[in-house]
Order: C-alpha cells, then structure tokens, then sequence
C-alpha cells in the first residue's frame, strides 16, 4: 500500500485524509516541517500533502528541503490562501500541483491521483479462488499467496478458528505446479494422540493385532501434491519429533515397515496457535517451527478488517440463495449496519453461518433488521436492535462530520457552523470517535 504523509499543523487534517483515503493510501502525519524531515528520513513516503502556511519552517521551505533531498516523491501544496502568484512559485520550486480549502472531494482525488506516477501491475494481486476481500490486509495476503504458491516452500499458516486457514492452504496449491496432484488436509487436533502416527505414515499389514490390510497414510495418499497439517500446534512432543526427521528425509516410516517409504510433498502448516510462545514453553520444538515456518502467512480476524463484511456478506448471500432456491437481492443499510458493527468471534465461518441461516429461515428480497438472529441471544433480536440502533446513529454522526470538515478545509469552527453544534461539541465527538477507534 502506498505511503501518504500529511504535513499540516492543523491535528485534524490527517484524521480526516484517514477517513477519505485510507483504504488506498497508509496515511501517516507530521505537524511541523522539521518532524516531516525527520518521517521522510525514516520511513519514506510516495505522496506528501503539505500545508503551506505552518509556524516555524513554512510550506515552501519545506517543499525546497524535499525536493533537494527527495526529488522523486512527489508533493501537493494545501493552503486556504492561495494566490497565482504563490502557486506559480511552488511549481517552480517542484511542486506536483496544488489545491485549494476546503476541498472539493473528487477534485482532491484527481490532483493526487495525477500527482503520483501510475502503479505498476503488482499492487493489485490476483484473488485466489475462493478467498474475497478489499481490506489492505487481505490485499497483503494475496500479494503473498501469489509469491509463494509457485514455490515449494513450507507455509505455517496462522489466523484464529475460522478465518479460513484451509481456503489458503488450497489457494497455495492451486497456484503451484502441484495442482494436478492431490491435496490432503488433516486436522491434528481432530484425531486420537494414539492414532495420530498410524494416521500420518501409515502401516503394514501385521503391524499391530487388528492391522489386517496395509494401510497408507497421508503422506503417502499426498504424493506428488500437497498436505496440509491443520492445527498442528496440537500435535504431542513425540509426535513432533518424527514428523520432523520426515521433513528432513523426504522418507516417513510406516508402522511394521522394513525400510523408509520416500515421500514427493509439499507440507504447508495451519494453527491458531501462538507456536512462538509455545516453544517458550518447551511444548513446541523450535527445530520443528523453523522448519515449518519458512513464509508465515498471517490471517487478520474479521473484527479487524470491517470494510470486508459487506464484501463476503453479499458474497455468501448470493450463492447460499443460489443454493437454497431463494431470491435474496442484498441487505438493507439497518441489517448491513448491525453486521459490520458486530464483532463476529467466530470470523468468517460465523458471518457464512448467519447469512445460511438467514436465507434457509426467511424469504427476500432484501435481508431486513429483523431477518437477523441475534447473534447469541436467545430472543430474537434482543439484543441486535439496540445495537443496530447505536451503530447506525454513530455512522451517520462520523459520516456528516467528515463531510463537514473536508468541506471546510479541516476548518472546525466553520465545520461546526455547518453542522449547527457549537466548536466545543464538534471536539468532543471527534474525540469520542477517536477513543472509539
């Protein structure tokens, strides 16, 4: 995601970018020239957005110092006191454009758009199959994905119970050249620990009193292809021990075996465990974590990523309607506004399992308010309608409140003058919506 820093004494002005742009832009911020400096020379940045009339060192000094030491990042001057004379003399001191306060939105969005050179194919990943979502952290696990599955890395896959760990284990191997192989998953936490060895390497016939037939295991059954060890942070010590020897010698021992069975697979790992802290704890080998965590793949958790909930809502809508012989359409803004202000602890398999239960136990075309069951409790929408209530009022609020102030330039007296609130109840709200945050 590109970098845009915000150079504006004005404390709002970033809040307000954040708000307009931060699901293209990482949006950081300096209050004076000298901490501007100080950010470019730490971490850099692609757009800068600079106010021309600040205290101590002003917009133009500021433009000159960036332009000798960073002629290729490109900077938009901001003022509310423009003059041609002014513009002409940033442009010639290597100023991209400039705009004027307050700001005109989709005015705005073309100046920056045109101030940045154009970007290369690469940000924008591919989604894999199966997998949805516009948040930046998705888009960074799809620019991963699209790197690594060609390879034949070892993948640890980490995210909590149901945040689709599985969906990106088959996304790896679909992208590999293993992908006309089979792909096997095994839950490590699903099986018996007395079972767990037998379930992995196999075993002979007469390996034990009721091993009748010869059994293969998943490694075997996986050959040429993929196996993915869900859960593996729940796999015993022991256990831990031989699987890595297998990692090591491409061989696994079946039970009774006489000699090793060598073994072509790709191993990719899931857990939603912290495998860090565990081999802290000795109940981890660390030998075992490095082995398998040569590219870690972070999944973030619904809660974390709202702006996907809309996504993967219409997503599951669509084909569980499909499914299940409905004509569902989409949500009304209540019901989209209670999903996106819900928490949702079982991530997206919790969101997949509302909106199947909202399609199998109501008809469309539009999923209402009270379509929704109440996400825990057990009247219905006993607790979903206060809430609902409270979350689109909030909405609403922060959504006329950033209209306000972009209109207005970041200018709060005159933002409060427009909303009908007094400066002082403008501040407050902009304080409750940042602690909210």
């Amino acid at each position: 995601m590109r970098q845009l820093l915000i150079v504006d004494d004005e404390p709002n002005m970033a809040w307000l970018f954040e708000q307009s742009f931060g699901r293209e832009f990482q949006v950081a911020a300096a209050r004076s020239g000298t901490e501007a400096l100080a950010h470019l020379e730490r971490a850099g940045a692609d757009l800068i957005m600079l106010d021309l009339c600040m205290p101590g060192m002003d917009g133009m000094a500021v433009l000159k110092e960036v332009k000798r030491r960073w002629p290729a990042i490109p900077v938009v001057m901001m003022t509310a006191y423009a003059t041609v004379k002014t513009a002409v003399e940033a442009i010639k001191a290597g100023a991209a454009d400039y705009v004027l306060k307050p700001f005109d939105l989709d005015e705005l969005r073309r100046v920056m758009t045109g101030a940045l050179p154009p970007e290369p194919a690469s940000v924008a990943p591919p989604r894999p199959a199966g997998m949805l979502g516009e948040s930046p952290a998705m888009l960074e696990v799809f620019r991963k994905l699209a790197r690594v599955a060609p390879t034949d890395a070892c993948v640890l896959i980490l995210g909590e119970t149901g945040t689709g760990k599985e969906l990106v284990a088959r996304a790896i191997h679909a992208g590999s050249s293993r992908a006309a192989r089979p792909f096997v998953a095994f839950n490590c936490a699903a099986v018996p620990e007395n079972l767990l060895e037998s379930e992995l390497f196999g075993y002979e016939k007469g390996a034990f009193t009721d091993a009748r037939a010869r059994k293969p295991g998943r490694f075997e059954l996986a050959a040429g292809g993929t196996l993915l060890l869900d859960e593996v942070g729940d796999m015993p010590l022991p256990l831990q021990a031989k699987l890595l020897r297998v990692l090591e010698s491409r061989a696994v021992e079946p039970l009774g075996a006489i000699r090793p069975l060598p073994v072509d697979v790709r191993v990719l790992a899931a857990t939603h465990r912290d495998l860090r802290e565990m081999v802290r704890q000795g109940k981890f080998r660390e030998d075992l974590y490095f082995r398998l965590a040569v590219v870690p793949v972070g999944l973030p958790p619904l809660r974390e990523r709202p702006g996907d909930v809309a996504v993967l809502a219409a997503h599951f809508l669509r084909t569980l309607s499909e499914k299940h012989g409905k004509a569902f359409a989409g949500f009304s803004p209540g019901a989209l506004a209670v999903l996106t202000g819900y928490g949702w602890p079982g991530n997206v398999r919790e969101l997949r399992n509302l909106v199947e239960q909202v399609v199998v136990l109501w008809d469309g075309p539009v999923v209402e308010l009270e379509h929704l069951p109440s996400l825990g409790v057990d009247a219905p929408g006993a607790r979903l309608a206060p809430a609902s209530l409270k979350v689109m009022k909030a909405g609403y609020e922060q959504q006329r409140i950033e209209e306000a102030l972009l209109a207005c330039g970041g200018n709060r007296t005159r933002a409060a003058q427009v909303l009908g609130i007094s400066r002082r109840a403008l501040q407050m709200k902009l304080k409750a919506l940042e602690d909210a945050e």
